[in-house]
């Protein structure tokens, strides 16, 4: 029989495809959820002896991310049932209004580690997220069409033309001169 716990872990999330419908895994298989946590402190880690999940891949795009967790939720349990999305609320503990999130988002996340007994890893499942600081996700699609330009800056999602500023109907007034006609 399994023994599970729960602890409660504050940190910072990346890459996440938790909101909605779940994703492809990476070798294709199946359907998951999944993010990249990057807790604030290790500790429930080294008591539970899993400091050999961290993963401490320099990321380029996100220098700051430091040492992280790999963590999913398939689509289907073993038996074949569906699983529940991970549930995510938002700082007042109402439930998420679906807004993507961005790499950075500082969340508070339960967690739940299943020990399976004597010679079989330990497994660390999601079971909720609440939103502490969002950072709103920005698709960069036309990245690379702007770097061959040579242009750095993520191109703005709904770009608008700026009006000139209009003038007062005072100054409207000044501009009445006799015309010659």
């Amino acid at each position: 029989m399994a023994n599970s716990t729960t602890v409660f872990v504050t940190g910072k999330v990346y890459w996440a495809k938790i909101v909605g419908e779940p994703h492809n895994n990476y070798e294709g298989t199946a359907r998951e959820w999944s993010y990249d946590f990057v807790p604030d402190d290790v500790s429930f880690l080294k008591e539970h002896r899993l400091l050999d999940r961290l993963k401490d891949k320099p990321d380029p795009k996100n220098p700051d991310k430091g040492e992280y967790l790999v963590l999913r939720k398939p689509e289907f349990d073993r038996d074949g049932n569906k699983n529940p999305p991970i549930t995510i609320y938002n700082e007042n503990n109402e439930p998420w209004d679906g807004r993507l999130l961005g790499n950075g988002t500082s969340v508070d996340a339960k967690l739940k580690i299943v020990d399976w007994g004597r010679g079989k890893k330990k497994s660390i499942y999601t079971t909720a997220l609440r939103v502490k600081e969002l950072v709103p996700y920005v698709s960069n699609e036309f990245g690379a069409m702007d770097a061959a330009k040579g242009d750095n800056t993520p191109a703005k999602s709904n770009p608008r033309k700026e009006k000139a500023p209009s003038k007062p109907a005072a100054e409207l007034d000044e501009l009445d001169d006799d015309l010659p006609f």
